[in-house]
């Protein structure tokens, strides 16, 4: 069974967390669970030996030759669950390539690795897939541009109304890159006067038949009431709002500017702790960076529908060789028969048995289960979720 860290970053629930994992509240924001071997909050096994530590003794047994030969001797995928009471801040993941990159300049440069300054943390890629486990709210990828301008017009703002014209012109992705470029080099008494009058233009608009512009505008008062003077806040009105269902899902790529807003989610991703972040955060916020690594395309909401179904199971399998996720109930059928994998509890009681142990859960608890360990079941009366390297 493994113990997992906690982040407490502000955007987080005071309870959810606390929930999910059957215990008592801290009395303190609760953001992630953090559920694997990456160096900067790795799980501890039930003997107190940390997963990443165990993983760099016998690479072999815990990962098997095939992950050892692709990834290194390291777990490529971290889990974790996500319980947002706040939105997080508005960020970009970079691709493999400028991570390695970007990883290797701070080296150079010398910004020490928990320096809050550095945005890159590790020279990995970060896709990841957020699968709802409550009603789940997020902004992802650029809308198309006709939409985002007729959004746009229902706020009656000069600023708004320039930007849609804009949009319309065309072309969309210089446009989109430049408004954006634009709109968050803005400063001072600029913008938090323009902030100010855009608050007060989404609460007065009248989106009739609008799902997506009632919702948007909604957050955009949020927004302005939590960050009266933060660009990001413009740069969200062009972004596609996603809604999950429990059980939807939803993948983001490298270059997708992206934010999560409220809602409790499993994700999972390529083991990397890499974030650019443009705004809505205190935290560190490196804008040309951001830009440089961001893709201007506008995408449909970036939904991820599963790509095999079996009785009381869904297998979701987005277009990365480090992780695909299945999720079901017990008994689980057609559980990964081999590589690392991780099984967290989602809900009820189960029971995990592989050829050497047997370990029982609850919700919120999880164990790794090593390559040596081969094919496992899990029986019980719950619902869990597997981890693992794609064949």
């Amino acid at each position: 069974m493994l113990t997992n860290a906690i982040r407490d970053y502000a955007w987080g629930s005071t309870t959810h967390l606390a929930e999910f994992q059957e215990r008592a509240p801290s009395g303190e924001p609760e953001a992630e669970l953090w559920i694997g071997a990456h160096d900067g909050d790795p799980s501890t096994l039930s003997d107190g030996r940390k997963l990443d530590a165990v993983i760099a003794d016998d690479p072999l047994a815990m990962l098997g030759e095939e992950v050892c030969g692709v990834f290194g001797q390291r777990l490529p995928f971290l889990m974790k669950v996500l319980a947002v009471e706040e939105p997080l801040s508005l960020q970009v993941h970079p691709s493999s390539d400028r991570a390695r990159t970007g990883h290797a300049d701070e080296n150079h440069e010398g910004v020490p690795l928990d320096s809050p300054q550095r945005s890159y943390k590790d020279p990995w890629h970060k896709p990841e897939l957020l699968y709802a486990l409550t009603h789940f709210e997020g902004m992802a990828g650029f809308r198309d541009v006709e939409s985002s301008a007729d959004l746009l017009r229902l706020l009656h703002l000069p600023w708004a109304d320039d930007v849609a014209d804009r949009l319309d012109a065309g072309p969309a992705v210089e446009t989109l890159r430049s408004v954006v470029t634009e709109s968050l080099a803005l400063e001072g008494r600029t913008l938090e006067r323009l902030l100010r009058d855009l608050a007060e233009a989404a609460l007065d608009a009248e989106p009739t038949n609008n799902g997506e512009a009632a919702r948007v505008c909604a957050h955009t008062v949020d927004l302005v009431t939590t960050y009266p003077c933060d660009p990001g806040v413009l740069v969200a009105l062009l972004l596609n709002h996603i809604v999950l269902a429990p059980g939807e899902a939803m993948f983001v790529n490298a270059g997708v500017v992206h934010t999560y807003i409220s809602g409790v989610g499993l994700e999972i991703m390529a083991s990397s702790d890499n974030v650019l972040r443009a705004g809505l955060t205190p935290k560190h916020v490196d804008v040309e960076e951001l830009l440089s690594v961001t893709n201007f395309t506008p995408i449909p909401p970036p939904r991820w529908d599963p790509a095999e179904h079996a009785e009381d199971s869904v297998h979701l399998a987005p277009p990365v060789a480090e992780f695909g996720l299945t999720v079901g109930r017990t008994p689980l059928r057609c559980p990964p028969p081999s590589g690392p994998r991780i099984l967290l509890a989602l809900e009820g009681e189960v029971t995990v048995v592989t050829q050497d142990e047997q370990v029982h859960l609850s919700r919120g608890q999880s164990v790794y289960i090593r390559h040596d360990d081969g094919p496992f079941e899990v029986s019980g009366d719950g619902n869990v979720a597997v981890g693992a390297v794609p064949d």
